[in-house]
């Protein structure tokens, strides 16, 4: 009992840790449908890396998407953030982990941040970003040494 507690405890943290804290003119946030795929991970993301909005949305209907952590070949790599067109009838849901306990021992599995469909089972389209300059190469990955 006292071991699912310490997990609660560090799960809220890992949680924090995530993505960059957004406000508006972010995206809606909304939790990890039941059907999302899950990834096992090694150890949890190391802290979000700050980002800072300059200015106004490149146009009215443009959100602000967090960057965050995603799990690639065995470790974590950084997307950055940036403004994007949200895909039609798609909502976002945060990045979340999850402990599971197999075999008697915990594991940790990760399901990053999506676009999923709100009337089918289904992940959408990732969204197409805002018409700034350079926003077509605003999520490469960035390897984390």
């Amino acid at each position: 009992m006292r071991q699912r507690a310490a997990c609660r405890r560090t799960l809220s943290v890992l949680a924090a840790l995530l993505g960059c804290g957004g406000a508006d003119p972010g995206v809606a946030r909304h939790p990890q449908p039941a059907f999302a795929a899950a990834q096992r991970v090694l150890l949890p993301p190391p802290p979000a890396l700050p980002e800072m909005l300059a200015g106004d949305p490149p146009s009215p209907s443009c959100r602000w998407v967090d960057g965050q952590w995603t799990w690639t070949s065995q470790r974590w790599d950084w997307r950055p953030g940036g403004w994007i067109q949200p895909p039609e009838d798609c909502r976002y849901s945060v990045p979340s982990l999850t402990w599971v306990e197999e075999q008697g021992s915990p594991a940790l599995y990760y399901r990053p941040g999506r676009w999923y469909s709100v009337s089918e089972r289904k992940a959408c389209p990732d969204p197409a970003p805002c018409g700034t300059p350079g926003a077509g190469d605003r999520n490469p990955p960035r390897p984390v040494r």
